[in-house]
């Protein structure tokens, strides 16, 4: 029997090496576990290693890795777990590009730990954790300034949050969301610092009191749909961009999801299943079919073991899709998966023990859009889609629910005159491709014949 489901729905330089040039913002490298970064100055990224190229000497750096650089690329934060002499001791440690210590946390815990810049400049990093088994795990939000000073830390301790938490960029803030129990909690973080923004109340069953639990969480592009899984655990959340309050649109129980990614233009839902990357195709409101992915994709299998949950995945800034198996050396690279042609590439190092990808905030650069410049016109006038991009073009719509395209090197395009409702669904520019549910339907009146009135004689 079939299983359906329905769904409504960094950095671094932290090996201390001295990188001048640079081509992306805070996410322009990963620092992994192990000490090891992914650099994408390259594309594929590089894998570097510590200074002295010896695999075990940052052996202490953990998961729960988090770091900044400012828009040239230059390193200014980087948190990480570490362990004392004779691993007796752990710390959560940030520090800035000197390697000095801006936070040291003793004996923490660390349950997640995400970190973002904000559209005014400044930064944020968020930790939850606790300090003993028993204690509960705080909230803590450090601001930092333009020159990556601490400015202000806000710690939340009067409840116990759970790992889930993550960043919503707005176009004049960011949003955190966090988890605490029965509620979730969103907070506007500005350059003038940080205020409760909305709560809504909900209960997330083993949301909360898993130690350290095997979790994912990835958004789409327009910041709208979170998903966040634990185990056999997931909930699709809608978020609010106006109010800031947070929904469940789904929740579904299966173990299939605990490694996922959206797409680069969120064209497809990724997992990893049975060692193969699957794909569904994707949008707001999707349903598809765990036994028929439209995209299949075999993964290196060196052990002829399966543990899909061994796997990571995350879209790098280059828009290639990385995946990485913890007991692998290398790192798998894909590109054009969006289309029919999947490329692969190996990067690989010595110093590549473990590699527990950061949770990023992407950040869409695509431009292709269209809509109609009227709703609603009479027959014989004219309806024109107005587009906007990187030329050529091509548009796919419905007319009276029957899928139609075109394909225009202009950024206006006058639709045929044919009476009937049209719904632009999909837009592709010569970069990227968007998928519109917004400002995209009009209407061709029907062809009204005159009345003539015939005189009687």
């Amino acid at each position: 029997m079939k299983k359906e489901f329905y769904i409504k729905t960094a950095i671094l330089i932290a090996v201390f090496l001295c990188f001048t040039k640079s081509n992306a913002q805070e996410y322009n490298n990963w620092l992994l576990s192990g000490g090891a970064v992914l650099n994408f100055d390259t594309s594929p990224a590089t894998i570097i290693c510590n200074e002295a190229d010896n695999p075990n000497e940052y052996s202490s750096f953990d998961n729960f890795t988090v770091a900044l650089s400012d828009d040239n690329g230059k390193l200014i934060l980087f948190g990480c777990l570490e362990s004392g002499n004779n691993n007796t001791n752990r710390y959560y440690v940030i520090k800035n590009a000197d390697n000095n210590d801006v936070i040291r946390i003793e004996k923490a815990e660390p349950q997640n730990a995400i970190a973002c810049k904000i559209p005014q400049g400044g930064y944020y990093i968020v930790l939850v954790y606790r300090t003993s088994l028993t204690s509960l795990r705080e909230l803590h939000i450090y601001k930092f300034d333009k020159n990556a000073k601490l400015e202000n830390e806000y710690i939340f301790n009067e409840s116990d949050y759970s790992f889930f938490i993550d960043f919503v960029r707005l176009e004049d803030c960011l949003a955190l969301i966090a988890y605490r129990k029965n509620q979730i909690e969103t907070y506007k973080l500005t350059s003038d610092g940080c205020i409760l923004w909305k709560t809504s109340e909900m209960i997330l069953d083993k949301f909360l009191y898993r130690l350290i639990p095997s979790c994912d969480i990835e958004q789409t592009l327009d910041n709208t749909t979170i998903l966040a899984t634990t185990y056999d655990i997931a909930y699709v959340f809608n978020f609010d961009i106006n109010s800031g309050e947070v929904t469940i649109a789904h929740k579904f129980e299966s173990d299939k999801f605990r490694t996922m990614s959206f797409s680069p233009t969120d064209k497809y839902f990724l997992i990893i299943d049975d060692e193969k990357l699957k794909g569904f195709r994707f949008d707001k409101d999707f349903y598809f079919v765990l036994d028929n992915p439209d995209i299949i994709y075999d993964l290196p299998n060196d052990d002829n073991v399966v543990c899909d949950q061994c796997w990571e995945m995350a879209v790098g800034v280059d828009g290639k899709i990385y995946l990485h198996n913890q007991y692998y050396d290398y790192i798998l690279v894909l590109d054009g998966i969006e289309s029919e042609n999947i490329n692969e590439s190996i990067i690989q190092s010595n110093c590549l023990k473990r590699a527990f990808f950061p949770r990023i905030p992407r950040i869409s650069d695509c431009k292709a859009s269209a809509h109609f410049d009227n709703v609603s016109v009479c027959y014989g006038e004219p309806l024109n889609v107005m587009l906007s991009g990187t030329a050529p073009f091509e548009v796919f719509y419905t007319l009276n629910g029957e899928a139609k395209s075109f394909k225009t090197d202009n950024m206006e395009y006058q639709m045929p005159n044919i009476s009937g409702k049209y719904v632009i669904t999909i837009v592709k520019d010569n970069k990227c491709e968007s998928l519109l549910d917004n400002n995209n339907t009009a209407t061709i009146a029907p062809n009204l014949k005159t009345v003539r009135i015939m005189e009687k004689k």
